[in-house]
């Protein structure tokens, strides 16, 4: 009667929590669109109908994001785009199971209660951190979790890790660099926390170690595979790894600076999430430092989980790192007061709501929206397709053509119903920068390639990039074209039609 009893908490807060994790999750597949995830949906349709990726559709993003979209790509198809937003949640829904069935914990309460104060966490500012789209934060995030439940953390306590735990844990370590390459060195730790251990416990871990190796060997042959059949393993490298680090990092806060600007404490509206998630990984991380059997790789998980905070930034791009610091913090919890179930429940009962609380003033997000605001855009499974401009791009092409949407407007594609020419969907500064300087023959200069085939249609907004990169400076050659060979449709369409496809004036 006692265990009956004591499940009882545990019980009721993981189905409350799971419950609005779920209200979440449906509330976020009719939530707002945003610009990166639907590079991601076009990818996908592109793909469909015989493009590489990194050849024929390029795009900075890692191929995890991808391969998971491409999956369900003939569920989804070109008219339930919305679909795809089931990749974060299985994603999440990993790593739950993962937190679950860790061996971290010793009874079935404990577990209950570590998934439902991860769950109402993060489920608490899904939504509004961006994390429902269909994007690669929240797949580095869930991976990370994974990962800290299945060997990290248990390894650090010192607990046992059965084979299917170590082969799991080491297949989502491998996944991370895969999902961005700016998780690579999270990787590199992780990967060095069972070597390190298994240096002072050689007899005890040497069959974990052989079967996190394996796990990591047969993730990346599953990522190598899809690429060399589905996509370009060198155009990955170029235009994901080189033509990021080169030069789009010298556009964004990066480093240093925007890692210390990103662990300030602030409860602004636009900083209360990033501070939330700050004080989880303080949190955490005291506590796994003060239990963990083996200390330098308590280090090493923490140094590890610093690097997701090299953006530093506001809205989803601390995403992966907000869902793994509130895992470390509900694990540590929970392992630390297993003979404290009462304060514990009151511990998650207290944190699940604080964070609600706090994440009603939010407006750090992808849309930079007050809660009264998302409240207001209403719940849209579809985005309209009847805008002027779609109908304008439908009017003059026919469905196997191909356009063009300059310098960044992936919906546009989506709304005409359109695939983006070869190579191009899309031109910013940075990547004006890298066709100055192509590595080792990956070519991509618009300015070389668009006048050898001009689309029928082409989409050119004026807007300047971040108030401060102007379209027309950095691609004026697509201006002299659009001056030469095409003709602007109604004012405000952004439309241009070539020439040979308007009638002709009489003469």
């Amino acid at each position: 009667m006692r265990v009956t009893n004591r499940l009882i908490t545990p019980l009721v807060l993981f189905s409350v929590c799971t419950s609005f994790f779920i209200f979440r999750n449906i509330e976020g597949f009719g939530g707002l669109p945003f610009s990166d995830e639907s590079g991601h949906f076009l990818g996908v349709l592109a793909m469909q109908h015989g493009d590489r990726l990194y050849r024929d559709y390029i795009d900075a993003h890692g191929p995890l994001v991808f391969m998971l979209s491409w999956i369900l790509g003939p569920i989804a198809g070109a008219s339930h785009l919305w679909v795809f937003r089931f990749v974060s949640t299985l994603m999440a829904s990993l790593a739950g199971l993962a937190i679950f069935y860790t061996s971290l914990f010793t009874f079935n309460w404990q577990r209950y209660l570590a998934i439902a104060m991860w769950l109402g966490n993060i489920a608490s500012v899904w939504t509004v951190q961006g994390l429902n789209l269909d994007s690669y934060w929240p797949i580095g995030g869930a991976l990370t979790v994974i990962s800290l439940a299945t060997f990290v953390m248990p390894m650090c306590l010192n607990k046992s890790v059965s084979m299917p735990q170590a082969f799991c844990g080491g297949f989502a370590t491998a996944l991370l660099p895969f999902a961005a390459y700016a998780f690579g060195p999270l990787a590199v730790f992780f990967y060095a926390i069972p070597c390190l251990i298994w240096l002072f416990r050689r007899a005890t871990y040497r069959g974990t170690i052989k079967e996190i190796t394996l796990g990591c060997f047969c993730a990346c042959l599953v990522m190598t595979l899809w690429l060399a059949l589905y996509g370009d393993i060198g155009g990955m490298i170029a235009f994901h790894i080189i033509a990021n680090q080169k030069w789009y990092a010298h556009y964004i806060p990066f480093g240093v600076d925007a890692f210390l600007h990103g662990m300030a404490l602030s409860f602004a509206p636009d900083r209360i999430i990033e501070t939330l998630a700050v004080i989880a990984f303080g949190f955490g991380s005291v506590l796994l430092l003060w239990k963990s059997t083996f200390k330098l790789s308590a280090l090493l998980v923490i140094c590890g989980l610093m690097t997701l905070q090299i953006r530093g930034m506001n809205s989803f791009q601390n995403g992966a790192f907000l869902m793994a610091t509130f895992a470390l913090a509900s694990l540590m919890a929970t392992a630390c007061l297993k003979n404290f179930p009462n304060i514990l429940a009151l511990l998650a009962f207290g944190s699940v709501g604080g964070v609600f609380l706090f994440s009603q003033h939010a407006l750090s997000s992808p849309w930079g929206q007050t809660l009264a605001q998302r409240r207001a855009a209403g719940w849209h499974l579809t985005q309209d397709d009847s805008v002027d401009f779609a109908r304008t791009i439908r009017t003059y092409t026919q469905p196997n053509e191909r356009i063009l949407a300059v310098p960044y407007s992936p919906d546009v594609y989506l709304l005409a119903h359109r695939l983006p020419i070869k190579k191009y969907h899309a031109y910013l500064p940075w990547e004006a920068d890298y066709a100055a300087h192509p590595w080792h023959g990956y070519d991509r200069d618009l300015c070389v390639d668009l006048p050898k085939d001009k689309p029928p249609a082409i989409y050119f907004d004026s807007w300047v990039i971040w108030g401060v990169h102007d379209p027309k400076k950095f691609m004026s050659c697509v201006v002299d074209i659009l001056h030469t060979d095409y003709t602007p449709m109604p004012a405000g369409s952004s439309v241009y039609i070539r020439n040979d496809r308007l009638p002709r004036s009489p003469s």
